[in-house]
């Protein structure tokens, strides 16, 4: 789905069929209540396009893969000092291992949208060349640090994968 298709309830009725959901969009760590942290997708059919972290503990999932190429989709309220005590490490992550995903790759930090598209093509090529995810991943943090245009670590380093398995 891309796009104005991409809403919330179609990612709703066909992410629980794919093996690889890539979602390429805005994310929001909401540190004062983890469980409405969210990716954005369409808003429609009855849904706000918010798909937050406590609707997706209520997805079921089959995917080996779940990519959030949104910034700072890796981190859980844990990882910032002035979350509530009891809320630790909940996030979009935990939510989407806990829907059924094998396999998590999450940002930390903010990430730049060309070099992010880009880095997501090294990714995939290696993936589609028969790569497990997590050396696809490092072979393309790899291919991001040789170039002079991504050698910045805040080009490659904010990618995590997180294996449920």
């Amino acid at each position: 789905m891309l796009g104005a298709a991409a809403t919330e309830h179609a990612f709703r009725t066909l992410a629980p069929g794919q093996e690889i959901v890539h979602l390429a969009t805005y994310g929001v760590l909401n540190k004062n209540n983890p469980l409405f942290s969210f990716v954005e997708l369409g808003a429609g059919d009855g849904d706000d396009g918010r798909l937050e972290v406590h609707e997706v503990f209520g997805l079921t999932l089959n995917a080996r893969l779940v990519v959030l190429s949104a910034c700072q989709t890796g981190l859980g309220s844990g990882a910032v000092a002035d979350v509530p005590p009891g809320d630790d490490w909940v996030g979009l992550v935990q939510g989407f291992l806990y829907a059924g995903a094998s396999n998590v790759i999450g940002t930390l930090w903010p990430v730049a949208d060309i070099a992010t598209a880009r880095f997501m093509e090294g990714f995939y090529h290696e993936l589609a060349a028969g790569r497990p995810e997590a050396e696809a991943l490092a072979l393309a943090q790899r291919a991001a640090l040789r170039n002079p245009r991504t050698a910045h670590p805040f080009f490659w380093a904010g990618f995590t994968l997180v294996s449920g398995e």
